[in-house]
């Protein structure tokens, strides 16, 4: 089977997009304005009650399975990986394969455990939702909007856009569940053509499409809080980052705004 290294997911524009979408973390669609067809205002009205579900849940944990396939419609299944986000209080830990990312108010720190590094940066403001992406912007290369009810638990929406070179994404799916409006899968097909696999340099590149399924919502879980803080994986010492436990031989990255402006 065909296979991507952690590496590989996580370097920025490469295949499957899996870097992107842990800083971005999914894409939230939270229609705006200017849309008048009925597929259009429907998806307008379901995307908000999706964005006040995240919003207002105050601790939730999602089950979450990634899966890689080479072609936009069926195709090979190229890597299958699973993964964990939980919302508390104002924070989020989310892991994918051997990356875990922690954001508190103050803090964001990303450990790559296979190439054993660890990023530490200012936190931005941003809503912590695992479905984190505005696509307003998007909107105007969206071609056409679909919608199809799955009976009456379901309700599956495919937003179409322009081909663009310029567009990272041809098509994106969202399922729907119609009891609490949580998302339960995800699909993206990218425009663009990419090697898939990473120990064959001279396999033709394709077009991916990445799957995302929401296996769980839990809300108010029970949670170990010391997963959102920074301490538990880096400590400080003379104005310096050092891992700590297991990550005590990592390479600490300090992004940190005050040491970057400092360096200039």
């Amino acid at each position: 089977m065909m296979h991507f290294s952690t590496r590989s997911f996580y370097t920025v524009g490469s295949l499957p997009g899996l870097g992107k979408l842990l800083l971005l973390f999914c894409v939230l669609f939270s229609m705006s304005g200017n849309a008048v067809n009925t597929p259009a205002e429907k998806a307008k009205a379901d995307f908000k009650k999706v964005n006040d579900l995240y919003s207002s849940t105050t601790s939730y944990s999602l089950d979450i399975q990634y899966s890689v396939y080479d072609s936009h419609t069926g195709g090979n299944l190229v890597e299958q990986k699973s993964g964990k986000y939980i919302k508390y209080q104002g924070m989020s830990y989310s892991k994918v394969l051997e990356i875990e990312t922690v954001v508190n108010p103050k803090r964001t720190v990303v450990v790559n455990h296979e190439d054993k590094f660890i990023v530490i940066t200012d936190t931005r403001k941003m809503s912590l939702s695992p479905l984190q992406t505005n696509v307003d912007s998007l909107l105007k290369w969206c071609s056409s909007i679909q919608v199809q009810d799955l009976g009456t638990t379901e309700r599956h929406y495919t937003l179409n856009f322009t081909d663009d070179d310029q567009m990272e994404f041809s098509k994106i799916e969202l399922h729907i569940n119609l009891s609490n409006y949580s998302i339960k899968k995800m699909v993206l097909c990218y425009n663009q053509e990419m090697p898939l696999n990473q120990n064959d340099y001279y396999e033709k590149e394709k077009k991916p499409r990445l799957e995302i399924v929401y296996k769980t919502f839990v809300a108010s879980p029970p949670v170990n809080v010391a997963l959102f803080a920074e301490d538990t994986y880096v400590t400080q010492e003379n104005n310096a980052y050092k891992g700590k436990g297991k990550t005590i031989t990592y390479e600490v990255i300090n992004q940190l705004q005050s040491v970057r402006f400092k360096k200039k």
